[in-house]
């Protein structure tokens, strides 16, 4: 059975999984760096609310123990609404979840064409970023 078979008969991989696998693979490819970054994957972490262009910190603390720390607000986080607020994170649900209603009603008050904009250049930004690092290296 091929890996693209196993997945197929689980369905497809949770954002956890897709976490856990890409970290699995990078560590196997770069066995004597124990840390590294990348591009946090919307739900790795769970519901709640996700920086866009945010980062994930992956360290191997031991083989086989991996721990990811990434820019995240669960749901009931206290600061939720002030972040939903912030024009540049998003909430996040499984497919068939609910954003609480004082979640959803913060964010749809910054989804307008200024703050998509500026959401627009950050990315932009991001990605030249990305592109002069992946260069370096």
């Amino acid at each position: 059975m091929s890996t693209f078979d196993a997945q197929a008969a689980h369905g497809p991989l949770s954002p956890a999984e897709q976490a856990a696998q890409q970290d699995q693979d990078w560590f196997a490819m770069h066995p004597s760096i124990p840390e590294y970054r990348r591009a946090t994957i919307p739900g790795e972490h769970g519901e709640g609310i996700y920086l866009d262009g945010g980062q994930t910190v992956v360290s191997l603390l031991a083989p086989g123990v991996i721990v990811r720390v990434g820019s995240f607000a669960p749901f009931d986080d206290p600061d939720a609404v002030a972040v939903a607020r912030t024009p540049q994170w998003r909430p996040w649900t499984p497919p068939g979840g609910a954003v609480p209603p004082e979640i959803a009603a913060a964010d749809a008050v910054y989804r307008t064409p200024e703050a998509q904009a500026v959401l627009a250049l950050l990315e932009a930004e991001d990605t030249i970023r990305s592109e002069q690092e992946g260069s370096a290296s």
